[in-house]
């Protein structure tokens, strides 16, 4: 037998656990950002195994009760667990509901079909390790912030390219943060990647937030504003980057 719990605390809002089980998870009412257990048993076992691998920080626990206790199941997530210093992006298709409505079902799969692609395919170019795909967007790692800073560089002025030769291309908010967080295995969790999430939410379709402290001197940026992220008691200062090629 099955049990999930929440570690509420870790959570971050990707809504991947809703997206894949949509009667087992949902909002957390009155606070968004943040997902409630429904009826976990109202889905298949493997589908809530495959729901909860999808969190990108963890915040959903899987207990084998039959097997487990719960105690000996967190002992053995935490093994070979470090910390280290990396630079994270969020990337969010903006509107993708709205999108849905009017492109219809077949045409919206094959645009993100073609967003997915197109957005791993630049990753991969820049050693981008995909940590999660939240549905219509992504959750990477980079070693350096010039890696990730090129990155995201790179997806907007592809975006860009696509709409000026083909008419349309999604319009995609980006967000940049560098922190020390624990890597367990090929994730991560911590407070910065909390702060990572919460500078995208941010974000307007088409640009790039950065925390101050990722920027690098290669780019040209806007004056820095203080701002208070979601669950984040500390401000965090953040910029926007200046994509566009020079000639545009």
């Amino acid at each position: 037998m099955l049990q999930v719990r929440i570690e509420r605390h870790r959570c971050i809002g990707s809504g991947n656990c809703i997206t894949l089980a949509p009667t087992a998870f949902d909002w957390l009412e009155g606070e968004y950002f943040k997902a409630a257990l429904v009826d976990p048993t109202s889905v298949d076992e493997e589908v809530l195994r495959v729901a909860v691998l999808a969190c990108p920080t963890q915040a959903l626990v899987l207990e084998e009760v039959a097997e487990l206790l719960p105690w000996q199941l967190r002992s053995r997530q935490s093994v070979g667990s470090v910390r280290v210093a990396e630079t994270f992006i969020f990337t969010d298709i903006v509107k993708s509901t709205n999108l849905i409505e009017a492109m219809g079902d077949e045409a919206w799969d094959a645009l993100l079909r073609w967003h997915n692609d197109t957005l791993r395919a630049i990753f991969i170019a820049h050693d981008g390790r995909e940590v999660v795909s939240t549905g219509d967007g992504f959750f990477v790692a980079f070693k350096t912030p010039e890696a990730a800073l090129a990155c995201a560089v790179a997806v907007q002025r592809e975006l860009a390219e696509h709409r000026r030769v083909h008419g349309f291309a999604p319009q995609v908010r980006i967000g940049v943060h560098t922190s020390t967080v624990t890597k367990a295995g090929d994730n991560f969790t911590g407070k910065g990647v909390h702060e990572a999430a919460r500078i995208a939410a941010l974000a307007e379709g088409g640009e790039i937030l950065a925390s101050r402290q990722t920027m690098v001197p290669r780019y040209a940026v806007s004056e820095p504003r203080l701002v208070t992220l979601k669950g984040i008691t500390e401000p965090v200062e953040i910029v926007s980057v200046q994509w566009h090629e020079p000639h545009e």
